[in-house]
Parts: C-alpha cells; sequence; structure tokens
C-alpha cells in the first residue's frame, strides 16, 4: 500500500509544478483582458489551492493510520485521496488549454509542461489500476466477501495479467498475485498504447470504464498539447 501513497504524493508534486509555471506564464506573458478568461483562469487558482490544501489535510489525518495498517479498511481510506489528486490533475488539464488559447503557448514550454501532465496522469492511473484491481485478490476471513470466496474469481473485476493465465493454464492455480511492477507496466504501456498492453485483459465494466478514461485523458495530453508543442517548434 505504502507504494501506491508515495505515487499519488508525487503526483501532487508534479501538479504543482506545473501549476507553478502556468502561474508564471500569467506573470510574464502579455495577454488582452477578458473578464469571462479571467474569471475562468482565477477560479481554477481557487479550486486547484483549496484541493491541494484538502490533500495536505487529509493526508496529515490519515497516515499514521495507513503506514501502520495493511487493512481492507485502510485501503478504502486512500479512495479520498486518489479522488483529490484525480481533480488536481484535471484542474491543471483545464488550465493549461486555457493558458494555451490565452497565451498562445508553444514549443519548448508544452513540451516540458506535457511531460509533467504525462507523468501525473500516469502515476494517477497506477494509483487507481491497483485500487480497483487489487481487492478481490485478497479476500481474509475478516473480510465481508470471503463467504462469497468460492464463488469469486482472483480477476472477477479487474485485469487478467498473463502471469495468472500461465499460472491458470500449468498449475490450475489462482495464487500469483501482480505486485508494483505490473500495475507500472501496464499502466506506462496503457498511456503510450491508448490500450492494454499485449497479453492483458479487462474483465468487467469498473475497469474498463477507468481504462477509457486513461485513454481520453492521455489523448488530450498527446493530441492537444504536445502536437501544438512539435507543431510550434522552431
Amino acid at each position: 500500500m505504502r507504494p501506491y501513497l508515495l505515487v499519488l504524493v508525487g503526483s501532487v508534486g508534479l501538479n504543482v509544478l506545473l501549476r507553478l509555471r502556468i502561474l508564471d506564464h500569467y506573470l510574464t506573458e502579455n495577454y488582452s483582458r477578458n473578464w469571462i478568461l479571467d474569471w475562468a483562469r482565477n477560479g481554477l487558482m481557487v479550486v486547484f489551492a483549496v484541493l491541494l490544501l484538502l490533500f495536505g489535510w487529509v493526508l496529515l489525518q490519515r497516515l499514521p493510520g495507513l503506514l501502520r495498517s495493511n487493512s481492507p479498511q485502510s485501503h478504502t481510506r486512500l479512495r479520498l485521496l486518489g479522488v483529490l489528486v484525480t481533480a488536481l490533475a484535471l484542474v491543471n488539464l483545464g488550465s493549461e488549454g486555457l493558458a494555451i488559447y490565452r497565451l498562445n503557448l508553444n514549443s519548448y514550454s508544452l513540451l516540458f509542461e506535457s511531460v509533467y501532465l504525462y507523468f501525473s496522469i500516469t502515476l494517477i492511473f497506477l494509483f487507481w489500476y491497483w485500487y480497483v484491481d487489487h481487492p478481490p485478490r485478497n479476500l481474509t476471513a475478516a473480510d465481508p466477501l470471503f463467504a462469497l470466496q468460492d464463488q469469486l474469481e482472483s480477476s472477477a473485476y479487474g485485469i487478467l495479467f498473463p502471469e495468472e493465465m500461465i499460472d491458470r493454464e500449468t498449475r490450475s492455480s489462482v495464487k500469483w498475485q501482480p505486485g508494483f511492477i505490473d500495475y507500472c507496466y501496464f499502466t506506462i504501456l496503457s498511456s503510450n498504447c491508448f490500450g492494454p498492453p499485449e497479453g492483458h485483459t479487462l474483465v468487467g465494466a469498473p475497469i474498463k470504464k477507468l481504462h477509457v478514461m486513461h485513454s481520453l485523458s492521455m489523448i488530450s495530453v498527446f493530441i492537444i498539447i504536445l502536437a501544438r508543442a512539435i507543431n510550434t517548434l522552431g
């Protein structure tokens, strides 16, 4: 659980760096006044600040329990942190689009900022893939779903990994469990290819919806921001 908490903290750090770059653009670039766009810019800044403060407060409140326990309850407590970090990235994505339109950003500035967004979004979905896929694999006698364990497959709703399929076919076993590197590999290749890596299968509506949101987010970064940066180089 701790690596995924660090993943969320890392994404927050990247979003703060991106926010500082956006603020710097508005302080150094010339742009015409428009009350609607100014209101939208200021509103996004306020929302970002509120979300950041909420994340810090929730993290300080829940950190001791998260570090001491690896229980399903701790897993659930991470959800609010994940939601707040996701909201931070969405606000930054909207702010970056507004800055492109308002300040005519181009070339190297956008290249750097698209990198921030790429890694921030990748880290966020690394967390969410683990969050959605992990629980059905680790039912214990203390869990409410333990009584249904015989009816539940480990991949009933989640990612079916190649190692898991090999384990089933060769050993008739479902004991294989994905680790951090497995989720990391899946997420990075999904970010680059807009689809699951070869040999991986998505099972169930929750994980498919999550993957659709991941693909749409990365399309926004690659097509809207990175493509403009490349087109304006030189």
